[in-house]
């Protein structure tokens, strides 16, 4: 994947980040359209039992929901989309290139938005697919409780770890970083 310069430098190619990116939503469509047409809305298949199930539901908002019940809850999304892509390319172009860390954020970032953003576009709403029923505990009186945690696709996933590896990049990582670790000179 790197090519090593006479003077020993590595060059990566750059073919590679926008194949990965290509790769990465076709991935998250396919397994979108598969429950999209062998799935109803509410069906359910218990993979592992009173922990994970592939299930069908249709997001109309954002994470857990958000605005799926507000008639400019769309619009908001499709104007929005574009301008934070926008932001994040720029960020990507003029700031990120020069760490892979950040580069592998954003491409992450970028297809799980992507995927998303193609989704509201067809269809006005977000195919999800990937139920888990978890534990908790009430500490009224200490016992356990199960709940099922909001049902979530694979750019969902690509977009929660594409954010926690930028922030850790922004927060300890960047030349720049906010916590940055000094190392002790002898």
């Amino acid at each position: 994947m790197q090519r090593i310069r006479a003077n020993g430098q590595v060059k990566e190619r750059g073919w590679i980040f926008p194949l990965v990116l290509i790769a990465l939503i076709l991935i998250d469509q396919i397994t979108k359209l598969y429950f999209h047409a062998n799935f109803t809305e509410g069906d359910s298949i218990k993979v592992i039992p009173n922990f994970f199930s592939l299930s069908l539901y249709f997001n109309e908002g954002a994470a857990w929901s958000f605005l799926a019940n507000e008639e400019w809850g769309q619009i908001f999304f499709k104007v929005l989309t574009p301008i934070v892509l926008c932001l994040f390319f720029a960020y990507y172009i003029f700031v990120a290139k020069k760490s892979k860390w950040a580069r592998i954020s954003l491409i992450l970032v970028f297809a799980g938005t992507i995927g998303n953003f193609i989704d509201r576009i067809c269809f006005s709403y977000v195919v999800d697919f990937l139920s888990f029923k978890l534990w908790g505990i009430n500490f009224s009186d200490f016992s356990i409780y199960r709940f099922y945690f909001p049902t979530f696709n694979l750019a969902d996933s690509y977009l929660v770890i594409g954010m926690i590896m930028l922030i850790i990049y922004i927060l300890f990582l960047d030349k720049d970083a906010v916590f940055k670790f000094k190392k002790n000179a002898k």
